[in-house]
């Protein structure tokens, strides 16, 4: 997707997504730049975390995609809406805290 269909691609520059396969996938692409080791800038990363945590936990693993796609829904909808204003308002506390670490490891 280019932009001038309106879209842009963010990515966190992970190995995978500096390949050269996947560079030759998002050719014609407009990609969003972003500082390496930075998913700590999207609160989708953190969201994902709560997730992928609640998963660890659960007393069954999935052995199927119907019933993984079924408890990755349930921990969605566990997360309260709180927790994901919270990410939300700390955006900008984020984006400081990378700028004042020249793009380094953050914290959050």
């Amino acid at each position: 997707m280019n932009s001038s269909q309106g879209g842009v691609f963010q990515q966190d520059n992970a190995r995978p997504h500096t390949a050269a396969v996947s560079q030759r996938a998002l050719q014609g692409v407009d990609i969003l730049p972003w500082p390496a080791r930075s998913p700590d800038l999207s609160p989708i990363e953190h969201v994902w975390d709560t997730i992928g945590r609640q998963l660890q936990r659960h007393p069954q693993s999935a052995l199927t995609i119907p019933v993984l796609t079924d408890q990755v829904q349930q921990a969605w909808n566990s997360i309260p809406q709180t927790d994901i204003r919270h990410l939300y308002d700390k955006m900008h506390a984020r984006l400081h805290a990378c700028i004042q670490n020249s793009s380094s490891y953050t914290g959050y």
